[in-house]
């Protein structure tokens, strides 16, 4: 995206303001797909509009009115027509905005564009204050998952089809890299790979880039689930080495004689890289201060794992899409901390098969296996300090969350103090 078109769509005095609403509304939904919505703060109000005539649909006013129980009016209500001139309006009082926001980022369906105004009539300019989308959501967390955004990179040689992956969570900073490549008997194992860590790894979007080697796209999106399980984008948009080398020395903060690709190992990958340029562009597209500070990235191992095909742990009830269906996760999960829950889905999704790693696992079972009543009570007291110490790194820590902090620190000492 080039702020030079946003501006220029924006700056247009040519256009009614509603006009220029549905430019903004054609131009993301080209770039984010069909799930973008548009809120653009008009006087005190934020107000999504919708054309839905014989000549024109755009928009998504009826759709947000009927998802925050609001009002469903026109502009002007005394005109029967629906155009562009005269659209539906659904709005929401400004001072209350960042509660119907949360409403409706909650639904992890939406790309929301905010759009703000800013000095006094008859000056007014707009301008882009935020895009928050499933994956790039970092202000209104739900539940204690995962919440990964992940780009993969498809490719095709010779019937065999060859997948980069990229997954970076911004609300604790982990990074998550895997390549992978089909055979000439398993022409498909890459997409059963990256199927599988779509599902390990909680995805909540996905960027998808299809190299010059896919002909059939819809072919590989329906084998990979993606329009049914996952908010999703098609980036058309492939970044040069020079490119990814001045991102990650950025992002990663490389002060390196190597180049940055070398210096995180990744010469020999250049799908991952490729992917993990995207992704990262991504989220800076909407919000640059939420990769400040990433982990360094993890490249997953699968020879330590067991391979699980034909998406067997959905099969056998281990986990399920369905979020009201009782599986055996849940049922294992008696975790006392977001942190701890994260780690049980981590493992049990990954069935480790090195000998020294169990037997460690093992052993550490057994010396706490007599304490888990006390280790279970102190720990309750420790909140989500991966996301909480993420947020103090950007400091975008909530005054209240420095209390959440605090006790956890108190029961993090507990801890500390009964295992010696």
């Amino acid at each position: 995206m080039r702020s030079s078109d946003v501006s220029d769509i924006l700056n247009n005095k040519e256009k009614l303001l509603t006009q220029t609403y549905f430019d903004l509304q054609t131009f993301f939904e080209d770039k984010y797909g069909k799930d973008t919505v548009v809120f653009m703060e008009i006087g005190t109000f934020y107000e999504v509009y919708e054309v839905n005539n014989d000549e024109q649909q755009i928009g998504k006013a009826k759709e947000i009115a009927e998802l925050l129980n609001i009002q469903l009016t026109k502009k002007n209500k005394s005109i029967v027509e629906n155009s562009d001139r005269n659209p539906l309006l659904a709005g929401v009082p400004a001072v209350s905005f960042e509660r119907y926001l949360n409403r409706v980022i909650s639904e992890q369906k939406y790309t929301v564009i905010v759009v703000k105004q800013k000095g006094n009539p008859p000056k007014i300019s707009r301008y882009i204050s935020q895009i928050v989308s499933p994956g790039t959501n970092f202000e209104h967390i739900v539940d204690n998952d995962d919440n990964y955004i992940v780009s993969i990179l498809v490719d095709k040689y010779k019937g065999i089809y060859n997948v980069g992956y990229s997954a970076i969570d911004v609300t604790t900073g982990k990074t998550f890299l895997y390549e992978t490549h089909g055979t000439s008997e398993d022409p498909a194992y890459a997409l059963d790979e990256v199927f599988n860590l779509l599902n390990i790894y909680r995805t909540s979007e996905v960027v998808v880039t299809f190299l010059d080697g896919i002909d059939d796209q819809r072919h590989v999106m329906q084998y990979l689930e993606i329009a049914e399980h996952y908010h999703y984008s098609v980036n058309n948009e492939r970044p040069k080495i020079d490119f990814q080398n001045a991102l990650f020395r950025e992002v990663y903060q490389i002060q390196s004689l190597l180049s940055p690709i070398e210096h995180l190992d990744l010469e020999r990958s250049p799908m991952i890289t490729e992917s993990l340029a995207v992704l990262v562009h991504f989220v800076i597209e909407h919000d640059i201060h939420i990769v400040q500070k990433l982990n360094r990235p993890t490249l997953i191992d699968n020879r330590r794992f067991m391979y699980l095909g034909n998406n067997a742990l959905e099969q056998v009830g281990i986990i399920s899409k369905d979020k009201k269906e009782f599986t055996l996760l849940k049922m294992l999960d008696k975790s006392a901390t977001a942190i701890g829950r994260r780690l049980l889905k981590e493992r049990l999704l990954n069935p480790i098969m090195e000998k020294d790693e169990l037997e460690r696992r093992y052993n550490l079972i057994e010396k706490v296996s007599s304490h888990v009543r006390m280790l279970d009570e102190t720990m309750r007291g420790v909140y989500d300090l991966e996301r909480l110490s993420r947020r103090l790194d950007l400091a975008r820590l909530h005054p209240f969350e420095m209390n959440h902090v605090y006790e956890s620190m108190l029961s993090v000492k507990e801890l500390m103090q009964y295992v010696k």
